[in-house]
């Protein structure tokens, strides 16, 4: 959970933030030049007006997160729909990117549209030359959220976790509000400029292929990053000694797993079929969403200690390949059902 925490981040720095000021720099440039001209304030006023702005903008969004957050909880969704829902938002997001490069008409219709009263209301509110407008400014921009923004609020809800949806848009909303101060309302124009255009869908690509590659791994699917890197790096003789048949004692198959903050090491590669599985976990000072255990076949969602031991139950029935990962699918393992 903390690297898609961190890409959220730099997708905020690189692209989120130029996209967030297309769309809403005019309302913020207008509510600074009407605060100018009613009150006749400096450069430093100015900087505290943006100021207020983004941290209304922050904690709107924080807020929104953590509700989007609890919105995947509360749909009890199983790690395999936790899966197509990631493959969903990493497929939004790429229609995002074809939408940015302008590669067909067809791309602007898959975009949320906020209702019209929403831009009438912020647009009054970007008149008002007070402190007031800038906060309220900040907290109504939920309403118009960018393409960049949308597609992360998806990844919120696959998050299926309160404060990891909160965590997510809080970071991401952290990255754009460089933006808003460095660049500012007078420097839209780059935003005409095709080489951005670039820049931000690639971006937005390598967010979409992480969280189809997450939600491909939370439905056991052979076909991901991980393993195409691994089939690529390890020795052919290597993979062919692996199938270590697991211990079988009283009737019951024992297998340890060893869950590290790098992923997991398993005792055993391969299993029997219709035989009961006793799954130990073992972690030590393991950190990040490898502590949050998942086989989609049977939906088994285990939270691990940090350090400590965790046993898991069950038994395989249909012969095969039968995955394990984190609840993210970033951590992968399987075994072979025989």
């Amino acid at each position: 959970m903390s690297n898609v925490i961190l890409l959220a981040l730099l997708t905020g720095l690189t692209t989120g933030g130029l996209s967030c000021l297309a769309v809403q720099g005019g309302l913020l440039a207008a509510s600074i030049s009407a605060n100018q001209n009613e009150a006749n304030e400096k450069s430093m006023s100015r900087l505290s007006y943006v100021a207020v702005f983004l941290a209304a903008k922050l904690l709107a969004y924080t807020l929104l997160g953590f509700l989007l957050g609890l919105l995947g909880s509360a749909l009890a969704l199983t790690p395999k729909a936790l899966g197509y829902v990631q493959i969903f938002a990493g497929l939004f997001m790429l229609v995002t990117a074809a939408r940015i490069l302008d590669i067909h008409p067809i791309f602007r219709y898959f975009v949320i549209q906020p209702p019209r009263w929403a831009y009438r209301l912020l647009k009054n509110n970007s008149r008002d030359a007070s402190l007031f407008a800038p906060a309220m400014l900040g907290l109504f921009t939920v309403l118009m959220p960018c393409g960049i923004t949308q597609a992360t609020m998806t990844v919120a809800i696959a998050s299926g976790n309160a404060l990891a949806g909160a965590s997510i848009m809080f970071a991401f909303i952290l990255g754009t509000s460089p933006v808003f101060f460095i660049l500012g309302a007078s420097l839209l124009e780059l935003l005409q400029r095709k080489a951005f255009s670039y820049v931000a869908a690639t971006v937005v690509v390598v967010f979409a292929v992480l969280s189809i590659n997450g939600g491909l791994g939370l439905l056991g699917s052979i076909y991901t990053i991980q393993n195409f890197f691994r089939a690529a790096t390890t020795d052919v003789n290597t993979l062919s000694r692996e199938g270590t048949a697991a211990e079988t004692k009283n009737g019951v198959q024992n297998v340890t797993i060893t869950v590290t903050t790098r992923g997991y090491n398993a005792s055993a590669t391969t299993l029997k079929a219709g035989v009961p599985v006793r799954l130990t976990l073992v972690t030590d000072n393991t950190r990040g969403c490898m502590r949050a255990f998942t086989i989609p076949e049977f939906n088994i969602a285990k939270v691990l200690p940090e350090t400590g031991t965790e046993t898991i139950e069950f038994t395989p029935t249909t012969k095969g390949r039968l995955g394990f990962s984190c609840s993210m699918g970033m951590y992968t393992g399987s075994f072979i059902v025989q």
